[in-house]
């Protein structure tokens, strides 16, 4: 094997493993609860406590490249290194919201504080693809140091993730709500740049502005959405800079009586500038997915206690794994 294209091979053991969606967009990660909210778009909170417990199941064997193609790395003299493997994580997110009788002008100001705690386990494969011709003896030396580097791009986690506190203000009324917020997300989860799968997403922080809308009508449709725009800090352990997206949620539901509520929830993610800094991919990393799926809620009479499942599978991926996120989500009025 010549040595530049054994070097080569050997260095894949660095590739990003690129893992759970709830982190930046570095190694194709995204700091983000992608798909978490739900019927609290629309219906409206009366000031007090609120606890939330939600679970996230998220599960892919795909990853896409920047074209939306089969993720693929060149080694060298006509060899090329497909992705493949599977990502299987597990998202506990407790949440607790307080709603207060402060007002800023016809707003109630509140706060939402939110904890993820993670177990993801990330499995890579790495499959030759070898040009017409080559050597059988050397397409299996290089295979099997693919499988090396793969080994060592794989592994497993249970830990603390990232914190996110949301300082808000919530305008209500008959049919609408309007909720303005300016969260910022800590570094608080485990994060070692040397190991291939963290909990945390990087020692930086994001500050991410945006708004919640919903609105009922009396047909017993209702819409809801949440917008938020990230602002990255540098990870000072790797010292790249994730770049700005858009991630927004949203959902079509229908009030079929007072308790039970069904439709669609969704969300979409749109990276609008570059990843910066060593060995960020000359395309910037830049991420994008969608999902869309179906949803099932509930609530009490008292408005004291609601449950939500929803199922939502991933579509036009660019930089990042596509699969199917999972969400059952609990609610409670806790005073």
């Amino acid at each position: 094997m010549p040595l530049s294209l054994f070097s080569r091979v050997s260095g894949l053991a660095l590739l990003a493993v690129g893992a759970l969606p709830g982190h930046a967009t570095e190694n194709q990660q995204l700091r983000a609860l992608l798909g978490a909210p739900g019927q609290e778009l629309v219906v409206p909170q009366n000031p007090g406590w609120y606890g939330q417990l939600w679970v996230q199941r998220y599960d892919a064997s795909t990853f896409r490249d920047g074209q939306g193609h089969a993720q693929a790395i060149d080694v060298g003299n006509g060899v090329t290194a497909v992705r493949g493997g599977s990502i299987e994580a597990n998202v506990l997110v407790p949440r607790l919201t307080y709603l207060s009788e402060t007002y800023l002008g016809e707003g109630r100001l509140g706060v939402s504080v939110t904890l993820p705690l993670i177990d993801l386990t990330a499995h890579t494969r790495l499959t030759g693809r070898f040009p017409q011709g080559f050597p059988s003896a050397m397409a299996q030396a290089v295979q099997s140091q693919l499988d090396l580097a793969a080994q060592g791009a794989s592994g497993s986690t249970t830990a603390q993730g990232d914190m996110e506190v949301a300082p808000f203000v919530d305008y209500q009324d008959d049919t609408s709500r309007l909720v303005l917020m300016a969260a910022f997300v800590a570094p608080t989860g485990h994060y070692d740049p040397a190991e291939p799968v963290n909990a945390g997403s990087g020692r930086y922080w994001t500050w991410r502005p945006g708004f919640v809308y919903g609105r009922a009508w009396d047909n017993g449709m209702e819409f809801g959405t949440r917008m938020l725009y990230s602002f990255n800090g540098v990870n000072s352990a790797t010292h790249v800079r994730s770049g700005q997206y858009l991630h927004a949620d949203y959902s079509l539901m229908y009030r079929y009586n007072d308790l039970w509520r069904l439709g669609l929830h969704g969300y979409a993610v749109k990276q609008f500038t570059r990843d910066t800094g060593p060995g960020v991919a000359a395309d910037g990393n830049k991420a994008q997915t969608y999902a869309l799926g179906p949803a099932v809620g509930y609530q009490s009479e008292d408005g004291n206690f609601a449950a939500e499942l929803k199922l939502l599978p991933e579509f036009h991926a660019r930089n990042r794994p596509e699969g199917m996120t999972s969400w059952v989500r609990l609610m409670f009025r806790l005073d």
